[in-house]
């Protein structure tokens, strides 16, 4: 059930009154809720759900233990086993054919045989996503134990949760189970929730999926084809895609969690106005990006054992960052460019730290700075946004060189996309609020007036998009 089809709204249109009725009865409430998000995640693949409940027991079978046991090292032995089982799950069936091939490379390269047999893994939609969320809670428990939550409905639900387990926000225990018990229902949950359905399936049906159907599939599939000019404004495109596309649906599941009576954390905050790599990792995929700060860079060591250090914590977590979204080596080039991006952009903090001190840049020439820092980054993310898109790396090198060529020649790009594009950079830029808009507009109509605006713009969205919309771009990872 893609959340942008028909028979989904007719399951949310299901779910939401039978949430509400049942929120009273705390532990039937949670039975149902549970049992909704696997109907959900089985509906795309039955298969699926054992490896969701496997790992979902195991991660709260493993929290138990480090709760009730006092022993130091059998609790680090059992961290170490849950860790491997946990992330085992995951490289198999995430990694297997990534690995098996290069294996047969090297081993081709001495003309040995391939002992490893080559077996057709199926990849577990959203596996990434309720892996991590998994591992925060067990890690959390570990590092605190009143962190524990005996109950495993609580745990299974946590892990599973319909609205965010294909493609996040990645959330954590602590923040989301509390929520579980509570009863009050607030109208302004509903008119937010509503906004952001609206805003996320605007966002996915008419810009998204307009990009992605008139210029960045072609472009990225036959570069040669088209000119220089025409290939910059697909690379371009791509990247106001990618933003439209996950943060559409981050929207559609926050106003889901909305309606149902949860404030999930937002994932964005106008990335494409980010002055350097550093802020702009503040501001994209924020639940992400915070993991990968508190469960890989700062255990590795962060910035607490020299620069040096610091420097290769930084390269470390934004490429095993990068191979976390796919199983290939253009995702592993993708978080290297950003890593050493990172790297780079730290150097010249530190370096203005030491030199000039935290005294805040004022008058003409810093704006300019700034500009110029928005420009630059936005075109650093774009060009490495190549390699997160194209199918390999080879393909990758194949957009850019054809940019690069400066020719002219080969089909040209309309003006819309250059128009969409603009207008998200734009409203970016000059931080323009739409829920304001919203509030101001709609908010104060009445509830049944209010009903068929909001009914008369998803019908408008829905026209706009093209048929058979494609599913949302993380959802393959």
């Amino acid at each position: 059930m893609n959340p942008t089809s028909f028979e989904f709204a007719l399951f949310f249109l299901l779910v939401l009154p039978l949430n509400w009725l049942l929120r009273p009865y705390d532990f039937a409430y949670r039975i149902f809720l549970l049992a909704a998000s696997y109907v959900f995640y089985a509906s795309f693949n039955l298969k699926f759900v054992l490896i969701l409940f496997i790992f979902s027991f195991l991660t709260w079978f493993f929290a138990i233990i480090f709760r009730e046991t006092a022993d130091r090292r059998f609790r680090k032995f059992c961290l170490i086993l849950y860790l491997c089982i946990s992330l085992g799950i995951l490289v198999f069936f995430k990694y297997y054919e990534m690995l098996y091939l290069s294996l047969d490379y090297v081993l081709g390269v001495f003309k040995a045989a391939n002992p490893v047999p080559f077996m057709d893994v199926f990849l577990p939609i959203g596996i990434s996503f309720f892996t991590f969320q998994g591992l925060s809670y067990a890690i959390d428990v570990y590092r605190d134990e009143k962190n524990v939550v005996k109950n495993p409905v609580d745990v299974f639900l946590f892990i599973s949760f319909f609205p965010t387990i294909l493609s996040g926000p990645i959330l954590r225990a602590k923040q989301f189970i509390p929520q579980l018990h509570r009863k009050k229902f607030s109208a302004v949950d509903v008119n937010s929730g509503f906004y952001l359905l609206v805003s996320g399936l605007f966002k996915k049906l008419v810009i998204s999926s307009y990009l992605s159907e008139h210029i960045v599939r072609q472009v990225f599939a036959a570069p040669e084809g088209f000119s220089s000019l025409a290939v910059l404004v697909g690379v371009v495109s791509y990247s106001i895609q990618i933003y439209c596309d996950f943060s559409g649906y981050t929207d559609m599941a926050r106003g889901m969690g909305r309606l149902l009576g949860f404030d999930l954390p937002d994932n964005f905050n106008s990335p494409y106005a980010s002055q350097n790599l550093r802020d702009f990792w503040h501001r994209w995929h924020i639940t992400f990006s915070t993991w990968l700060r508190d469960y890989l860079y700062i255990p590795l060591g962060g910035n607490r054992k020299g620069r040096f250090r610091k420097y290769a914590n930084l390269v470390v977590t934004m490429a095993l960052g990068g191979l976390w979204h796919g199983a290939a080596y253009n995702f592993l080039v993708w978080g290297f460019i950003h890593g050493f991006g990172l790297v780079a952009v730290h150097l010249y903090i530190d370096r203005k730290t030491r030199t000039r001190g935290d005294s805040p840049d004022q008058g003409f020439f810093p704006a300019v700075s700034r500009f110029l820092g928005r420009v630059a980054t936005f075109g650093y993310v774009t060009l490495a946004w190549v390699f997160f898109g194209a199918e390999d790396a080879a393909k990758a090198m194949d957009i850019l060189a054809r940019m690069a060529d400066l020719d002219p020649e080969g089909a040209t790009a309309g003006l819309i996309p250059v128009g969409l594009a603009a207008l998200v950079l734009a409203s970016q830029i000059s931080r323009f609020d739409a829920r304001r808009l919203y509030d101001h507009l709609v908010r104060p109509l009445p509830a049944p007036v209010q009903g068929a605006v909001l009914g008369l713009l998803a019908v408008v969205i829905l026209k706009l998009g093209p048929d058979g919309v494609l599913p949302f771009i993380y959802f393959s990872f």
